[in-house]
């Protein structure tokens, strides 16, 4: 299976029982189909190095995944995990410009990365949204005047 850096998601903090099958049903337990998962071995020992990358459908759905899953209990983890995901980037750095941060207090507790990125998605400037354990959440935009509309 060829990964696309667009399509390709990297999960960390994998225990070492956790092959592609396990991976796959966790996605699928959270209502996602991935279409494959690389686990990438240790060159020396040929075990886990502890990561993956799992190939989804396209952009929108990687983007859903890192807002929804992330931090969220793995389904089948034992002992319990949680979702470490980020965006695939196979050692390229993705191409930043400046970043501006909003602050957002007095969050609900149910209130997680996805929730909070859904409000701000209207802003096409709008790279991510991260809800922080103390209930408060940061926006990452790309443009200045984003952040005072």
């Amino acid at each position: 299976m060829m990964f696309n850096r667009q399509t390709s998601l990297w999960m960390g903090d994998l225990d070492p029982y956790m092959d592609e099958n396990f991976i796959k049903q966790a996605f699928s337990a959270m209502g996602e189909s991935p279409f494959g998962v690389k686990i990438i071995t240790h060159r020396i020992t040929g075990g886990s190095a502890g990561y993956c990358f799992v190939e989804l459908a396209d952009e929108a759905s990687v983007e859903r995944c890192v807002q929804r899953l992330n931090g969220k209990l793995v389904p089948g983890s034992n002992p319990p995990r949680k979702f470490k995901l980020n965006y695939a980037t196979y050692g390229k750095r993705p191409e930043a410009g400046p970043e501006f941060s909003v602050f957002v207090g007095d969050l609900a507790s149910e209130i997680d990365d996805f929730q909070l990125h859904q409000v701000f998605k209207k802003y096409p400037s709008c790279k991510g949204a991260k809800v922080v354990t103390d209930q408060y959440g940061y926006s990452r935009l790309s443009k200045s005047n984003s952040q005072f509309k």
